[in-house]
This record gives C-alpha cells, structure tokens and sequence, in this order.
C-alpha cells in the first residue's frame, strides 16, 4: 500500500484516522487568524502601510467585495446581501469610488494591481453600466502592471453577455462559476437551481467573451446529497474540462447564519457519506488529469497554479491560491480585508455602515492586527505546509531569541507521531505531506498555532 496515492489507501483506514483526529480547528485562510483580531482597531498602522506600499512602489493585489445578490442560497456563509434596488446599490458602489480615491491619494500614480479579483456576494449583481463605471474608476488609479490578472465570481443565472463582454474588454480572464452540484433535488434544498445545458452554455459564452480559465465550484455535504448522485455530478464537471475546481465542505452554522435554518439537519449526509465524497472528488479528478492543490482545489498540469505547487511556490491569501507570493493585498468594500506584510485590517461588514462611514469621511477599518516578528515566521511555516506541502523552519527563525526556536522544533517534533500513520514522512530539515496527509494538513498546521489553546470560545468547523 502506497500511502503517497490515497487511491491504494483503504477508505476503512480513512475513517478510522478521521475518527482519531476529530477535532476542530482554523481553516487558516490567514494567520493569526481572524478571531483572534481586534475589534475597534485603530487606523493609524493602516494609512502607514499604505504609505510604505506608496514608497516602494511594488504591485499590489486588489480585492473589491460587492455584496449584493439577486437571492439567497440556503448553504452560503458569505458576506452577502440580498436586495435588487439600484439606488441601494448605487449608493454602495459610489462609497467603493470614494474609498478607493482615498486610498490612491496616497499612491500619486505610482503604484499598480498586479492581480485584481471581484467577489461577493454577486460581482454580475451590478448592473453592467454601473459595474464598467466603478471598474474604470478603480484601474485609472491604480493601474494595471504588465500581465497583471482579472478574475470574478459569477452567478450564471445573472450573468449577461454585456457582463462578460465589459469584464473581458478590462482584461479579465479568469472567471469562477458557482455551480455547487447538479442534482435537481439538491439544487431545489439549497435554492440554486441550474441545469447542466445551461452550465455547457454559459461557459463556451464565456470563453467566447475572451475567458481563457474557468474555475468550477463545487460543494460537497449538502442536503439531500448521496455518493451516487455526487458522482455523477463530479463525471459532468470533469466533461467540461474546466482549468480550476474547488470542492469546498459544507459548514452548517445554522445558530450563526439564520438562512441555513432552511435546511433540515436530517436531510443533511452522513459523515461517513460526506467523507466519502470528499474522497471521491479527490480521487476521480486526480484520476481525470488533474493535480491536487492545497486542502480543496484542482487543476490542469499546465495550468500556473500546478506548476507553482510542483515547484513549491504556491502562497495563499484572501483572494484564493496564488502564485505571487509576497504581493500585498489592499481590500475596497465591506468585510474586506487587507493583507499587508505585517498588518490585517478588515472593514465594517454591513453595507450600510461602510457606506455610511466613507460618506461622512471617516475610514471603514473595524478590527485588525499587527504581526510581530513571531506571527511573521509561524505564518510563512503554516502557509507553506497548506500550500506546498512541506514542513520546515525558516532560517531566519534561528536568528530569533526568546525561545521560539525551542517551541518551533517542538512543534516539528510533535508531528512525528503521524509518521506510522502515513499522513508525512521525515526528510532533512522536516516532514513532506502525503496525498494521506494532505486530507488532514489543518491538523499539521495546528501546532505551530502560538494562539490556538487560548481559543477556547471559538467554535470551529472539523479538520475534515
């Protein structure tokens, strides 16, 4: 048995690891991670990062939150509003312009976006002259760098070609399409109803706007979902031969997000089942050709982000997986985060009261923290065993004093433990991850957690 294949692996053997290390713990989309961020935090340390970035005058990455949605999906834990008046979203999208002059007054020009991505909520939601309008806006003060990258969430269900073809002709290429599954009873539980010919026909709109990658997003645990029809939802995907998938787990939070209580925990999978299909989307994409990236995405060999994860250079920040590792990320809108080199900042995350604050001419920041020397070395560790697999201690911790370098190796050597399960294998300097092990990389990460033991009024989802 070749634990380096989860295919030779034993689903029996799954379970009975999965059993052992039922825990729950931070997805570490960032790290420290958000909870342990303070409230009311001060914007001074925000304005100095924006003008260190003005100085050194490297690209950056842009995050623009546009929450508004034309109707709610029972499953979504996102940001999100749901509401069709164009003067309410007018008003929000007036406030965006106005953060992001704020923002670029510090700029003066000389800093571009190397990377710019549209979230939500429903980027499409906007009403296309009103989207062209805040994306011209937004690159005439922060420029385009060469070769810099657009991409956009969609719902295909408001997605007009004068949408696609706006989008395309201010570079954008990469487009992510919410499809979730394709059961017509799952569909109708979680209140996203798409046929498969409507997916075929959206895509091949979307490519001939000028798209040349799509991202699929799936998610498994949903209501009334089985293996069988999860496997048939997956064998239709894979036909389509997008460039990018996700295959998110559903997290049913229904005493923190009041709409998921429309859906019935008894009509929810088992957890052997919803295991299970974590395991099939894992095995039958890997098997159809693509390449297994971080806890829940796939891509096609050729495709930068397999190639930056073959020849360890995948990063992670809010905007997703990528392959520009280091470029700080500045975030416009409510909820959003900005993800400086030493510095979180996060906006108010109700629409009306970031609105409200820009018009009165305060800034939005609401919580953030500052990294410390610490945070900075743990967080490089954590992502790199998210992203790239491997487990090993920076040089420059050696550098450090105060005993964190003792509490580092601690931390690797406690891992040793999962060796005799397959899940890592010892090499020089630390631990490679296998595909075992990949399933359970949030359980790895957890020890190098300098915050995670005082944590104790968080309630987070299982590892797996």
């Amino acid at each position: 048995m070749d634990m380096n294949r989860l295919r030779d692996v034993p689903e029996e053997k799954i379970f009975e690891l999965v059993e052992k290390l039922d825990v729950r713990g931070p997805r570490y989309t960032s790290y420290p991670t958000v909870p342990v961020w303070k409230s009311d935090f001060p914007v001074k340390p925000f304005l100095e990062s924006l003008r260190r970035i003005a100085a050194e005058r490297e690209p950056i990455a842009v995050y623009v939150h546009l929450p508004f949605c034309k109707s709610r999906c029972f499953y979504c834990g996102c940001n999100s509003c749901i509401s069709s008046d164009e003067a309410r979203i007018r008003r929000y999208v007036t406030a965006l312009t106005t953060e992001i002059e704020r923002v670029s007054g510090f700029f003066n020009g000389k800093v571009k976006h190397g990377q710019l991505h549209l979230g939500g909520g429903t980027p499409t939601h906007i009403p296309p002259t009103l989207l062209a309008w805040l994306l011209d806006f937004l690159i005439e003060r922060i420029p385009a760098a060469a070769n810099a990258e657009h991409s956009v969430e969609v719902d295909p269900r408001v997605t007009t070609d004068e949408h696609l073809a706006l989008l395309a002709e201010r570079g954008f290429r990469r487009i992510s399409v919410g499809l979730q599954d394709l059961d017509p009873a799952v569909q109708k539980a979680v209140h996203r109803e798409y046929s498969l010919d409507q997916l075929k026909e959206f895509i091949a709109r979307s490519r001939r706007a000028g798209f040349t990658s799509v991202n699929i997003d799936l998610i498994y645990g949903l209501p009334l979902q089985t293996r069988a029809s999860w496997m048939k939802t997956l064998a239709e995907v894979e036909k389509l031969r997008p460039d990018r998938l996700a295959s998110f787990g559903y997290a049913h939070l229904p005493d923190k997000i009041k709409h998921q209580r429309a859906i019935k925990d008894e009509d929810l999978p088992a957890s052997r089942d919803r295991l299970g299909m974590l395991l099939d989307a894992n095995r039958f994409f890997t098997e159809h050709g693509y390449d297994a990236i971080g806890m829940d995405h796939f891509a096609l060999p050729n495709d930068e982000l397999a190639q930056a994860r073959r020849g360890s250079r995948l990063w992670r920040n809010f905007m997703g997986y990528t392959t520009s590792r280091g470029m700080e990320l500045l975030g416009f809108g409510c909820s959003s985060i900005s993800e400086f080199r030493d510095l979180f900042v996060q906006n108010l995350s109700q629409p009306e009261a970031y609105a409200d604050a820009i018009a009165i001419g305060t800034w939005a920041v609401q919580r953030g923290h500052k990294l410390d020397e610490e945070d900075r070395l743990r967080k490089q560790i954590i992502n790199h065993l998210m992203c790239n697999l491997e487990i090993d201690l920076p040089a420059e911790a050696h550098a450090t004093g105060n005993g964190l370098v003792k509490s580092l190796t601690s931390a690797l050597e406690s891992l040793k433990q999962y060796e005799a399960d397959g899940l890592l294998f010892g090499r020089e300097g630390g631990y490679s991850i296998t595909d075992l092990g990949q399933l359970f990389v949030r359980n790895l990460a957890m020890p190098f957690d300098r915050y995670l033991e005082g944590q104790t009024d968080v309630t987070f989802s299982k590892t797996v």
